[in-house]
C-alpha cells in the first residue's frame, strides 16, 4: 500500500474537531463542510480542540485511511487564523505532524537565473 506520492495533496481544516470522529463523521466534515472530493486521494488534516491529537483521513484507492497521532509533549499549531481550507505541502504536513510551529504558507523557494553569458 503506497498511501503518500509526491502528487499527494494535503488540506487542513481550520476549525477544531471532536476527535472522537472516525471515518464517517470525517468524511462528512470533508465532503460538506471542506467541499472537498473524498475520494481524490488527497489527506485532510484534523486536530482537536486541545491540540494535543491530530487525525489524517485520505482514500487510498481501496478503502479509507485514518492515521490519529498524539504528542507526548507539547501540541499542534493552531489552524485558526488560516481561511477555512487551506492546501499545504507535504514538507508543511510533515513539519505540522512533528509539532513544529510553524507559519502558514511557508515561503516558497524563489528561482533566480542569472543570463548574463
Amino acid at each position: 500500500m503506497n498511501i503518500i506520492t509526491r502528487g499527494t495533496r494535503v488540506f487542513i481544516y481550520r476549525n477544531y474537531c471532536d476527535m472522537r470522529k472516525g471515518h464517517n463523521g470525517l468524511s462528512y466534515l470533508v465532503m460538506h463542510e471542506m467541499n472537498l472530493d473524498l475520494l481524490s486521494g488527497s489527506i485532510f488534516l484534523f486536530t482537536g480542540r486541545n491540540r494535543k491529537s491530530a487525525k489524517a483521513l485520505l482514500w487510498d484507492g481501496t478503502g479509507l485511511v485514518l492515521i490519529h497521532k498524539k504528542l507526548e509533549e507539547g501540541s499542534f499549531m493552531s489552524f485558526q487564523n488560516l481561511k477555512e481550507v487551506e492546501e499545504i505541502s507535504q514538507v508543511e504536513l510533515s513539519l505540522i505532524l512533528e509539532g513544529t510551529k510553524i507559519s502558514l504558507p511557508l515561503s516558497k523557494p524563489q528561482l533566480q537565473i542569472d543570463l548574463k553569458l
